[in-house]
């Protein structure tokens, strides 16, 4: 499936290679992704940090305009779910505070479809373009599974039943919004920085964590992953056309 829609996006954009010119970028840079809570354990906070890193090759066409453009990319990552504990309400063994426990038991392929415009004249070094778009985000399962080496024991939190975890192949599509700035060197080379924005619709992983709150025992909250997040990239391209 991913085969034939790069085949498509590719025939696409082929249409336009005569026009003004295009770019091939290769990046890597950080995701900050969001675990959501749709049962929540008490005095808990929704989890937001740096989960994974990925690489994105894109294509970028240039149209007549000369300031917008359609640009195709392609990535890869883990899907990350973690269950985070407030400082101190969980100690290991060791003494010292257990931050909390993740899993990653799925692969993400993102194939995204972005248009942008330029906020700078276009003769200038430097650029700015906002971006929107949408990506086609295919979630398959690793094969990996869930298991903790240690009990979570308190003080605050104790696990009644080993944390348990399950993951699903799920293809969706979702949307992007951000922007991509940086600057050329002799009319070829690019160095650029991307951020997308992304919200995920269904989600492709969860954790589940039967426990007691200060020796009373609640529901089993549930944390999932649904790709919500920021991702951004930091590439260097080379422009095969003079604009």
């Amino acid at each position: 499936m991913q085969s034939r829609l790069i085949l498509t996006f590719s025939a696409i954009f082929g249409i336009q290679v005569a026009l003004v010119g295009q770019t091939f970028n290769i990046g890597f840079g950080p995701i900050y992704t969001l675990t959501n809570q749709s049962a929540r354990m008490i005095n808990s906070k929704e989890d937001f940090q740096n989960t994974d890193y990925h690489f994105v090759c894109s294509y970028e066409q240039y149209l007549k305009s000369k300031k917008l453009s359609i640009i195709a990319q392609f990535s890869k990552y883990e899907g990350h779910t973690w269950i985070k504990f407030s400082n101190g309400s969980v100690i290991a063994p060791d003494g010292f505070p257990t931050l909390g426990v993740g899993f990653s038991g799925v692969n993400n392929s993102r194939i995204d479809l972005l248009f942008s415009y330029n906020l700078i004249n276009y003769r200038k070094y430097f650029y700015l373009k906002p971006t929107i778009g949408i990506g086609l985000q295919i979630s398959k399962e690793n094969g990996s599974e869930y298991g903790a080496f240690e009990r979570q024991n308190g003080p605050d939190y104790v696990e009644l039943e080993p944390i348990s975890a399950t993951t699903n192949n799920v293809t969706q599509i979702v949307p992007l919004l951000g922007f991509k700035t940086g600057f050329t060197l002799f009319q070829k080379l690019e160095i650029s920085l991307s951020i997308n924005g992304l919200y995920g619709f269904k989600s492709f992983q969860k954790m589940y964590f039967k426990y007691a709150y200060k020796s009373v025992i609640q529901p089993t909250a549930i944390f999932e992953a649904k790709g919500t997040g920021i991702y951004t990239s930091f590439s260097v391209g080379y422009r095969f056309f003079k604009r």
